[in-house]
Formats: structure tokens, C-alpha cells, sequence
């Protein structure tokens, strides 16, 4: 089982509360580089791993499912002593993030979410209604995303080493296993809205207006469904912790932790239909 693994600490730095970093699919610790430039150490003890299957992580034949991802990350905060953590993800590390206060809520102070691909139910419908709808459209690409690996893997490293905004990306054929099984089994599910809609901890989900990987409605309907403890702010950047998507990050980390001046958190209770 998973929760036997645990995960390779690429960085431990810093004096102040505990700050996971979680990466996305297809991801490693690097795709962060840009936020940690911008975190203030004094106040935070930044730890940053490698996710199960991916960067140097154990590579164990599993499901990859949300359960597998989040008692690794668990394993990986008892070694290292933490009794309580800001928990960060970008992506899939949003999936894994919601998994670990789910299942471990005294591991969880807070949940700071980025670009979270979350699906709210599963589409019922004739094969072209399917497709017009956001969940249908979504998983049908990522059905034939897992049919390509070559054509997936070529495109992971032309954006790895020609476009200097993508940090971390990592598709190869070593970490091909992980990435399928994850998307299949960690981003093409409907559990992670209901935990959310569950939740007793505060959440923040970060939209940018330019991600074109989520669903932004659905992080709206959970603010509606758990207006108690969920937030949604949204920013002008794309999926991708660009630059200065990096800079922003760090704010709202800061910001919606206790740190700095509240009233620059935009937030929006208006919900998209």
C-alpha cells in the first residue's frame, strides 16, 4: 500500500510554520521554482516533495489514485514531525491536497488551491451532448491524451526545454505509468467535489482567467455548497505557475494564511451558472 511510501524532500527550508507544496500531474518539486522566490522564510518552514511516481519518488505499480498520492504526502509529514501544515497544490496537487484534509484534517490548517481540476458529477448523455458539456469535453480529451504517449511525451520535453515559463514538466516514458494512471484515476473522478463540500477546514481555490484546465463554475458551486469555509479568488494567469502567476501565488498564500493586508484578497461569492 501507499501509505508504506514515502516521498524524496527536494527542499526543507526556512523558520516559520509549516508550507506543503504540491505539484500537478505530469509535474515535479521544480514547477514551484517561481512561487519560492517570492515566500517569506522567516515566517514559513517551505517543504516541497516530489509526488508518488513522478521527479525522483518511489515508482510503484498502484492505482495512483487520490488515496495513494495523499498517505504518501501523510507518511512524508510524520517522518519529518509536522503535526500541521498550510497545504498548497497547483493541479493535481489541488486533488491530492483536498485527499490529505479528507482523510487527515489535523495534518490540514488550511488548503490553498491552484487551478483545481475538479468534475462535479460524470456526464449522462448521448456521446455528442456529452461533448458539449465542460466534464464531457474534459474527460473525452484525457481519453485520448492516454492513447498517445509517444505524441504526450515528445510535448512534455519541447515545453521542458524551449518555453521558460513551464518549470518541472516531466513525461517520460520512466514516468509515463504514474501520469496515466494519475489522470485516469486522480483527475478523472467525482469524489474530490463532495469532499470538498465536506470539508471543515479553510479553502482557497485560486482561478486564472486564462486556465483553460478547469471547470471554474464548479469551484463556485462549492463556495455556495460550503460557504463557511470556501473562498474563490481569481487572477489574470493561465494554468501554468508562470513568473508572475509565482509572484501572485506567494501573495494569496501569504494573505489568505494571516499574513499581510487581507483587503487585497479578491474574492468572489458570485456564483457562474
Amino acid at each position: 500500500m501507499s501509505k508504506s511510501h514515502t516521498l524524496p524532500v527536494k527542499i526543507d527550508r526556512g523558520q516559520g510554520r509549516p508550507l506543503v507544496l504540491l505539484h500537478g500531474l505530469g509535474n515535479n518539486h521544480e514547477s514551484w521554482q517561481f512561487v519560492l522566490e517570492h515566500l517569506d522564510y522567516s515566517r514559513w518552514r517551505v517543504i516541497v516533495v516530489d509526488l508518488l511516481g513522478f521527479g525522483d519518488a518511489p515508482k510503484p505499480e498502484l492505482r495512483y489514485a487520490p488515496r495513494d498520492h495523499s498517505q504518501a504526502v501523510a507518511a512524508t509529514l510524520h517522518d519529518l514531525g509536522i503535526e500541521q501544515a498550510v497545504v498548497a497544490g497547483h493541479s493535481m496537487g489541488c486533488i491530492v491536497a483536498i485527499d490529505l484534509a479528507a482523510e487527515n484534517p489535523q495534518l490540514v490548517e488550511r488548503l490553498v488551491l491552484f487551478g483545481a481540476p475538479l468534475y462535479r458529477r460524470e456526464p449522462r448523455a448521448s456521446r455528442w451532448r456529452k461533448l458539449i458539456r465542460a466534464e464531457g469535453l474534459y474527460f473525452a480529451l484525457f481519453n485520448v491524451v492516454t492513447e498517445i504517449p509517444d505524441l504526450v511525451q515528445a510535448g512534455g520535453q519541447i515545453a521542458d526545454e524551449l518555453v521558460p515559463f513551464v518549470k518541472g514538466m516531466e513525461i517520460t516514458e520512466e514516468t509515463w505509468p504514474a501520469y496515466e494512471q494519475s489522470l485516469r484515476h486522480t483527475i478523472m473522478q467525482f469524489e474530490s467535489y463532495r469532499q470538498v463540500a465536506r470539508l471543515d477546514r479553510p479553502v482557497l481555490f485560486v482561478n486564472g482567467i486564462f486556465d483553460f484546465f478547469i471547470i471554474r463554475r464548479n469551484t463556485y458551486r462549492l463556495r455556495w455548497a460550503n460557504r463557511r469555509h470556501v473562498k474563490v479568488a481569481t487572477t489574470r494567469g493561465p494554468h501554468e505557475l508562470t513568473p508572475q502567476q509565482g509572484k501572485v501565488a506567494a501573495g494569496m498564500i501569504d494573505r489568505f494564511a494571516g499574513y499581510g493586508r487581507r483587503r487585497s484578497l479578491k474574492t468572489k461569492a458570485t456564483p457562474h451558472r
